[in-house]
């Protein structure tokens, strides 16, 4: 057989097998998860908006700081006003928004950046939005209002203030903190702060690169010649779905290093796992019995969001405040069927404390807004939204999902948002900076 038929000949036999392996793999995925292939990875996850709780050393992200209980380890950059200090004040033709929260709001950040922007183009608003993040991963109130406070007394200037925020609040001000033994209003898991074991810091350095591994699969799967294989996109996405229940395993782990297993009953006090000090676990007594935890809780968010508004007119600002959404909230969202596997634990105490929770928040926030606190309540904005936004059973979203709730804060934040992007826009005087006095 001449040379050129050889090469013609096995080339086409090559494409007949590629083609064959893509038709079973179809047929694979199909059998699978219930529907055809469709050349995208359906949870979107970029370095953007990693939930990663531990950077490349594998040391833990958080720090302690002397006055918001922790911050980020990570090193000063765009967006991030925590690791710059002191906060510079406002630059000309700009319209400063500081955003507070915990972990959702740390990654909304470069989505709500582009919301901005996308607004203030349509609009032809001259000025240009600048997102200052002052949100932290597992920061809960008192966290937020002490932040605002700090940053502002070392002469932040601000049009708007924007807090996302309620899960850390029920979770862990109401749940977890309590049943470690640590005072509710404490920071989140303070005791690790204080001290870590050896243990725990090799299951948190693991987390961490188990969730860059996620990343770049995910990554990997939006490469144009990549995501029109089903023969990839089957083995992308059952290795995403293997390293996600990964992740829920050693974060149910990293749990029991620090606490015995948890009762059945959410109410059943629990005794802590180390020995009690009054540095790692502060005051004891209040709240005086369990079942007062979720109002107590409920009740501190909504203080701090009134404290928070309060900062914010001292500071001639803005304030929203927005109560994030959660896929364990009733009826808030048609979770798909990735998001059932990877993204919801039926039998998790984080629904429970979500379910009994969140109803009181939402009470909370019908009070925010008779005062005339710009509060808007977000659990069902992805009602009608059925495809995967949810990457894991807490409460992070995927690129999608992230665009999504930039888009619907910003919708939110438009009457502000105009009249400050505007030529000149009516500043209010703030009696915070001598330097603003006429």
């Amino acid at each position: 057989m001449p040379f050129r038929k050889k090469i013609l000949y096995y080339g086409l036999l090559l494409l007949l097998t590629l083609l064959a392996l893509e038709g079973m793999a179809r047929i694979a995925y199909y059998a699978a998860y219930g529907h055809w292939y469709g050349g995208r990875p359906a949870a979107t996850l970029t370095a953007a908006n990693l939930p990663a709780d531990t950077n490349e050393d594998s040391q833990p992200r958080r720090i302690r700081h002397p006055y918001y209980g922790f911050t980020d380890r990570t090193p000063p950059a765009q967006g991030n006003a925590l690791n710059a200090m002191p906060p510079q004040q406002r630059p000309p033709d700009t319209v400063v928004v500081g955003l507070l929260g915990g972990s959702l709001a740390r990654e909304l950040r470069p989505f709500l950046q582009d919301a901005l922007n996308r607004h203030f183009a349509d609009h032809n608003l001259p000025r240009q939005p600048i997102v200052v993040r002052l949100a932290v991963g597992g920061a809960k109130q008192p966290q937020q209002t002490m932040i605002l406070a700090h940053t502002l007394l070392l002469g932040g200037e601000f049009d708007l203030l924007v807090n996302l925020d309620g899960f850390n609040e029920i979770i862990f001000s109401a749940g977890w903190n309590p049943r470690d033994g640590i005072f509710p209003f404490f920071p989140t898991e303070w005791d690790k702060q204080v001290s870590l074991t050896n243990a725990e810091f090799l299951l948190a350095g693991r987390l961490g690169a188990l969730r860059r591994e996620q990343a770049r699969r995910t990554a990997a799967g939006q490469t144009p010649i990549l995501r029109g294989s089903a023969v990839f996109g089957l083995i992308n996405r059952y290795q995403r779905e293997k390293n996600a229940a990964e992740i829920i395993r050693l974060n149910h782990q990293l749990a029991a290093t620090a606490a015995p297993d948890q009762p059945a009953n959410p109410d059943a006090p629990v005794p802590p796992a180390t020995p009690y000090t009054l540095e790692k676990h502060g005051p004891r007594g209040w709240p005086p019995t369990e079942k007062s935890l979720w109002p107590a809780a409920a009740a501190a968010w909504y203080r701090g969001a009134v404290t928070l508004n309060r900062l914010a007119q001292l500071a001639g600002a803005d304030y929203y405040h927005f109560l994030q959404p959660n896929q364990y909230v009733p009826d808030a969202k048609p979770l798909s069927p990735e998001e059932l596997t990877s993204a919801y634990d039926a039998d998790s105490l984080t629904r429970t404390f979500i379910e009994q929770g969140y109803p009181l928040l939402t009470a909370f926030h019908q009070d925010l807004q008779n005062q005339g606190i710009n509060s808007f309540d977000l659990t069902a904005i992805f009602a009608d939204h059925p495809e995967t936004l949810y990457i894991d059973d807490c409460c992070h979203l995927n690129y999608r999902g992230n665009e999504l709730l930039a888009a619907a804060m910003t919708q939110r934040m438009a009457p502000a948002l105009r009249r400050w992007g505007a030529e000149n826009p009516p500043r209010p005087l703030s009696p915070l900076n001598p330097a603003r006095r006429p």
